[in-house]
């Protein structure tokens, strides 16, 4: 079975986040849930599902290869297997993720899940459907060749989507000590942001560990309001259009430019360009942090002129 089967078991837990969480929004007059966007979701995840009952994968062949040629034999009995499952998940599942929004070919898959401009649980749920073709799953494939079985894999996979589910939503504030710590709906919504500082941060699943280990955790701030959406929008609710729409932009940009830059187009970060009118997420940082930098340097010169 595949990763998204196994999450089925968990629609009806999250059938009722839903309207919980409508509710409440209703009830303290926000609007978290828009008729188009809501579609497009719905659209896109019963899409993802139906394709995901295509039962060729060479991910999954990978998975199995890995498996059969396993460096260890590790024994499901011993009371270490399900923590150390756990966390090798979650660092894999960090580089997955990274990977995903650093590598374009990976990002037109994942840049869907990322085109909704509004945060809610039902977000959760928009999956790119073209993740076999992508193939950024490859990732994991080390947890099978150290002996950890396919199938546990997935299942442990499953278990951390599931729990990312509830960080969907503009309704939780921070958690205090927890910040930093965990994955919570204050760190996903800065990773769900377009906001230049926010850019490709927080890509742990249940644990921030690993991105204050390799420096890209960032906190929620509160003069920094959190803009949802993509740098580039598709500019459109249609499902198909949303589905593939960096794809477009990816066979635009290999028509447009010569054969020698098309690794760097393929597999380079989004937004890079070999005449350099691209800006990449690192570039975009850059020129903000920059440009903050100037304003914070003007103000305290006004200040010492003052003075």
């Amino acid at each position: 079975m595949s990763v998204h089967s196994y999450l089925l078991y968990f629609l009806p837990v999250f059938a009722v986040m839903i309207a919980v969480e409508y509710a409440i929004g209703r009830k303290r007059g926000i609007k978290i849930y828009t008729k188009d966007q809501s579609i497009a979701s719905l659209v896109i995840a019963v899409g993802q599902r139906l394709i995901g009952l295509i039962p060729f994968s060479f991910v999954g062949i990978a998975w199995f290869f890995a498996y059969e040629n396993r460096l260890f034999n590790l024994s499901t009995e011993s009371w270490w297997y399900i923590p150390a499952l756990f966390l090798g998940l979650e660092f894999f599942y960090y580089w997955f993720h990274r990977l995903s929004h650093e590598v374009r070919w990976f990002w037109a898959t994942h840049s869907v899940h990322h085109s909704i401009e509004e945060m809610n649980f039902l977000a959760a749920y928009r999956f790119g459907w073209t993740g076999r073709i992508s193939m950024a799953s490859i990732v994991y494939t080390p947890l099978c060749f150290f002996g950890f079985s396919p199938t546990h894999v997935v299942v442990m996979l499953a278990i951390n989507l599931m729990y990312q589910s509830w960080l969907h939503t503009n309704l939780i504030g921070k958690l205090g000590p927890l910040e930093g710590i965990i994955n919570t709906p204050s760190a996903h919504r800065v990773h769900h942001a377009k906001n230049a500082d926010y850019l490709d941060r927080n890509h742990g699943g249940v644990l921030m560990i690993f991105d204050r280990l390799f420096g890209t955790y960032v906190p929620e701030r509160d003069d920094v309001p959190v803009e949802y959406g993509l740098i580039k929008p598709p500019g459109t609710t249609n499902p198909i259009r949303i589905a593939f729409h960096e794809w477009g932009n990816i066979i635009n940009d290999v028509k447009q430019y010569r054969i020698r830059d098309w690794p760097m187009l393929l597999f380079g970060p989004p937004g890079w360009a070999p005449n350099g009118d691209g800006m990449t997420s690192a570039q975009l940082r850059e020129s903000y942090r920059a440009k903050a930098l100037h304003g914070t340097q003007k103000a305290d010169q006004e200040l010492q002129q003052i003075a």
